[in-house]
């Protein structure tokens, strides 16, 4: 769980490093309203990731693909 914390973090931080350089990317209008809209997609996103994360390391490879590849259908049906 520390890697994908960890890669969560790297992430992120990168995001905010494009917004706030100069010539990089248009800073996007966010209000308080859409962050907390945005907070359940992304618990479930940081979920599905960190599931992933762990079932690649748990087991066998092939189960982590499996994992891997139920990322998508997982996300869309909390969307």
């Amino acid at each position: 769980m520390t890697i994908s914390a960890l890669q969560l973090a790297v992430g992120a931080v990168y995001g905010i490093f494009l917004w706030l350089a100069p010539d990089a990317r248009a800073k996007p209008t966010v209000t308080f309203d859409d962050i907390i809209k945005m907070l359940p997609v992304a618990f479930c996103f940081m979920g599905a990731h960190s599931a992933s994360v762990f079932a690649l390391s748990a087991g066998a490879v092939s189960f982590g693909q499996i994992v891997k590849a139920a990322e998508p259908a997982f996300a869309a049906v909390l969307s």
